[in-house]
């Protein structure tokens, strides 16, 4: 992710971003620009869809824009439930220590087809692919904002940003004027620690934020999803002269978390320990003529321990010992070098290109025969033509070699039109990939030693998913609302999943995986701001059907003896689920209203209809309705990001105990119920 412009008061600070982006610009014509300002009002300007800061109504993509004022207003403790203000997002839990989020088509607990970046640097990592939300070592509190491309966009970030990217972009070292100490005590063993130091100086600026998060879990009798984690962030910003500055970041986590289902011996309640670490080191360059260069190399590690894995299932059903049990444990790095670089290229042309390289390892005995290490590269190169006072074209695309014998093209094309300054029309069309995981391509684990069923590499050689999508979309502006809506078609191609049955024994299963399906993609999502002198709303709204078809078959699908048994399960299992697996409706509204001087009051009102995770069969119910209603009040004291000033606040999240059920695919966990939970937080500048 680049670094972000501050967004504290979204009126005002989009108008100096837009002024800012319009200034770096001076060849653009003067017209242009009085319309720009005239546009940016109440619109903010984005970074992530093109890798070029733009206007919300000129990016390539529908973007959502989660700033601090609705983190805060939100109360939520957990970076994942943030994207329940995003419209067509999946938020899902599979206790409360393992947050699922996704966007769009087949939602499953790794949510592999959504690119996920901090600062630039993506949080994806092998060899399951997804994202561990809780073990990122970063605080909610240091986001400045979080950029959701709601689409493809492998064009400007590459393999995996399929159903769109996550841009997290942390608060800027110079943004420090105050140093807080904050902490929250609630119910469900909810107790939170943390402390933000740091200053702001003529060349060199510094934020250190170090903390503790606890949590005793949803239903302690049944799952074992208790979690705490220590964590530290570090963000450092040193400019020699005023052509360059060098950016250096560094973080650590150490967390311990609770796996065990009650009710079944080879899911035995325990502890699994984790270590995470990163350093990211940038530097960047303008030159006299207004262009930009970037060289960014990150480095990402995680370990984890779970100390009482069962190695064999059916010796763990019926032994009353250690027997069958042993220690899975994995060591994951990524180190990635990017250079990028963004060109003026004339009057109304400017384009940023460049390219990187990425390593991968994973080191974890149970389920691969020995360390993996893959070699991407890619080149990417995105253009925007302001073609004339109205209209504008971004045209970009992305090469890349996974270093597992694909390679891919992605490119995407956009048409923006303003039909008057405040209200713009954009038509898109971009392709995307997803390319195998390493467990995909390599996992090989005998027959109830890590999961009931073998598993082996793939028969046949997987294909890259390619996704195809289509869309509409409208920004625009009547005084006090600003409105984003988007339709969409999005038709996938080759999506992975288990090949079942390849041994043909039914009773001694040998798994893998090979492309089988297709599926089409097709919704509308709708989001609307509207802010007053003392307050502010957001509504959300979307709507999603889903179609899948076989694109192959299971190798063993024509086989005369298992094969019809073969077909009803998976017609049963995945085909007649498809539709069931992106929420039908979903929605949220969040409220946030100044109470006289000194309180302030906000209501969260999340909305989404019954959803059925991928691994979740027909054997099980999906996940029931939800409509969740959470509340914050807040009594603020002393000057505001002043020392001797703070903020004492309540929370109460499902507040009228909606029984809504999360994700189960046993039967212990089907029908459990996120139930009410109220804590305090108390925050101290000095």
């Amino acid at each position: 992710m680049s670094h972000g412009f501050a967004v504290v008061k979204r009126g005002v600070l989009a108008l100096l971003c837009g002024s800012i982006c319009i200034a770096s610009n001076e060849v653009v014509a003067a017209d242009d620009a009085l319309s720009e300002q005239a546009y940016l009002q109440d619109l903010p300007v984005i970074l992530s869809a093109s890798r070029l800061s733009q206007p919300l109504s000129e990016a390539p993509n529908a973007v959502t824009v989660i700033d601090r004022q609705m983190i805060k207003a939100s109360g939520f403790r957990t970076i994942a439930d943030l994207f329940r203000l995003v419209p067509g997002m999946y938020v899902g839990n599979a206790g409360a220590n393992f947050p699922i989020v996704s966007l769009n088509g087949v939602t499953d607990q790794y949510s592999r087809r959504m690119q996920v970046l901090v600062d630039g640097r993506s949080v994806y990592l092998p060899p399951l692919g997804g994202v561990d939300w809780l073990d990122l070592p970063l605080l909610i509190e240091d986001i400045e904002r979080i950029e959701v491309v709601r689409g493809p966009a492998a064009a400007s970030h590459g393999s995996n940003s399929f159903y769109g990217v996550i841009n997290i972009i942390t608060r800027d070292a110079a943004s420090m004027n105050v140093n807080t100490v904050s902490a929250n005590k609630g119910e469900m063993g909810i107790s939170d620690v943390s402390a933000h130091l740091g200053r702001a100086g003529n060349d060199f600026d510094y934020r250190l934020s170090f903390g503790y998060r606890s949590d005793g879990g949803d239903n302690p009798q049944i799952l074992n999803d208790t979690s705490s984690n220590r964590l530290l962030n570090l963000r450092t910003a040193y400019r020699p002269d005023t052509d360059n500055s060098i950016d250096f970041q560094f973080g650590m986590n150490d967390g311990v978390y609770g796996l065990g289902t009650a009710g079944r011996p080879q899911d035995a309640f325990r502890d699994m320990s984790t270590t995470n670490d990163f350093q990211q080191l940038g530097w960047t360059h303008l030159w006299s003529g207004g262009d930009e260069t970037k060289l960014t190399y990150n480095r990402t590690a995680r370990d984890f321990t779970d100390p009482y894995k069962c190695v064999d299932i059916p010796l763990c059903k019926t032994s009353l010992s250690l027997q069958g049990f042993g220690q899975d444990a994995a060591t994951i790095q990524r180190q990635d070098t990017e250079l990028q670089n963004t060109t003026q290229l004339g009057n109304y042309n400017r384009a940023v290109w460049g390219g990187g390289v990425r390593y991968d390892y994973v080191d974890q005995p149970l389920i691969f025969t020995s360390p993996i290490t893959l070699r991407e590269t890619r080149i990417f190169a995105h253009d925007e033509w302001r073609m004339t006072e109205s209209a504008l074209m971004n045209v970009g695309g992305m090469y890349e070699d996974d270093g597992a014998g694909h390679k891919s093209t992605s490119p995407r094309i956009a048409m923006n039109y303003h039909l008057v300054p405040q209200h713009t029309l954009r038509a898109s069309v971009s392709s995307a990939t997803r390319n195998p995981m390493m467990a995909e391509m390599y996992m090989n684990t005998a027959h109830g030693a890590y999961w009931t069923n073998a598993y082996a590499p793939p028969a046949y050689n997987l294909r890259p998913e390619k996704i195809l999508s289509k869309e509409i979309g409208y920004v625009g502006q009547f005084d006090a609302v600003t409105m984003d809506a988007r339709v969409y078609y999005d038709k996938v191609r080759d999506i992975i999943m288990l090949d079942a049955y390849v041994d043909g024994n039914l009773n001694n299963r040998t798994d893998s995986f090979k492309n089988l399906f297709d599926a089409t993609y097709k919704g509308l999502d709708v989001s609307v701001k509207y802010h007053w002198e003392s307050g502010n709303v957001t509504a959300n709204y979307s709507r999603q059907q889903a179609s899948c078809a076989f694109s192959s078959y299971p190798t063993q699908y024509f086989n005369p003896v298992i094969g019809p048994t073969l077909a009803q399960a998976y017609q049963t299992d995945y085909l007649n689920l498809c539709s069931q697996s992106v929420p039908t409706n979903g929605g949220s509204m969040l409220l946030s209203q100044q109470l006289f001087e000194s309180f302030q009051y906000s209501v969260g009102y999340y909305l989404r209809s019954q959803v059925r995770v991928t691994d979740v069969t027909s054997g099980f119910p999906p996940e029931s309705q939800m409509r969740r209603v959470d509340m914050r009040l807040a009594r603020t004291f002393g000057q505001k990001e002043k020392p001797g000033g703070g903020e004492l606040a309540v929370v109460v999240q499902n507040a009228f105990q909606d029984n809504y059920t999360g994700y189960g695919n046993v039967p212990q966990r089907m029908d459990l119920l996120f139930n009410r939970r109220a804590y305090f937080t108390a925050t101290l500048n000095f």
